[in-house]
């Protein structure tokens, strides 16, 4: 195939309808913008329709991508630009067919720690939540009530690709809680009215972490469903954290516990 130069190419405003969740959700596909990003999704197996870049870059994974028989389309400066997201622009786009997970095809140790999601609404939040939950050895991710879409190309950069790698699985509250219960994993919510403070849980069996939206925090549901809540103290003017900071702190000092 020749070059690609025009915005009006069919390809390319195929790809570019990605950029709206509407398209991504009928195509049932997403755009996977940069280098690292596109190895790990490779790396997870995820299947990648097409993919575009500029000539004289990224030469190694072109080659790869090659070898797996996946259909490479050059394009030009300007068309590369328009299709990257913010101002990183690494020469290659990837248009990829999105996982669908489920609960079944989860395969969960003996004592897993797991985090379950209630009503994000922020992509750039959900991403940071997955790499906490990847940097701490997380098994799965569970996400009621989502605003936003998990394949969301902003989810996919803030998450640096681990998207892709950790189990995501988009379901109800009410057959997560199900779920949990039947594997007899324990429920944590993060609620900053709790009474408990969060370092004062034994995190070494099996939990699961319960966080909510960044405006509303978590629902009735899931506070009556809890076999615990926790708070972070907070000792300002400020009545909560960001959602993603909430994770981190949380999640790291179980895996703290877990290690020793």
């Amino acid at each position: 195939m020749d070059k690609i130069t025009s915005f009006q190419n069919a390809l390319i405003k195929q790809a570019l309808g990605l950029r709206e969740a509407r398209d991504r959700r009928e195509q049932k596909m997403t755009i996977i913008d940069g280098v690292r990003e596109i190895k790990r999704a490779l790396e997870a197996g995820v299947i990648l329709d097409k993919v575009f870049y500029v000539k004289g870059q990224n030469g190694p994974l072109l080659k790869q991508l090659t070898d797996r028989k996946i259909e490479i389309v050059e394009v030009g400066d300007k068309v590369i630009e328009k299709l990257a997201y913010g101002d990183r622009h690494e020469g290659i786009i990837a248009v990829a067919k999105t996982p669908v997970k489920t609960l079944r095809d989860l395969k969960l140790s003996g004592q897993p720690l797991l985090v379950v999601l209630e009503s994000l609404e922020k992509p750039g939040n959900l991403g940071a939540v997955l790499r906490t939950c990847d940097g701490v050895g997380v098994e799965a991710v569970l996400v009621c009530d989502l605003k936003t879409d998990i394949y969301n190309p902003n989810v996919i950069r803030s998450s640096t690709g681990v998207v892709f790698s950790i189990p995501v699985v988009c379901t109800t509250a009410e057959e997560i809680s199900a779920f949990l219960k039947s594997k007899k994993i324990k429920i944590c919510a993060s609620q900053p009215l709790a009474d408990q403070l969060y370092t004062r849980v034994d995190f070494k069996g099996a939990w699961a972490l319960v966080l909510g939206s960044e405006d509303r925090g978590l629902s009735d549901f899931w506070l009556q469903a809890a076999d615990m809540a926790v708070k972070i103290p907070m000792n300002g003017q400020a009545d909560s954290l960001n959602v993603s900071i909430s994770a981190a702190i949380i999640l790291y000092e179980a895996l703290r516990q877990r290690q020793i």
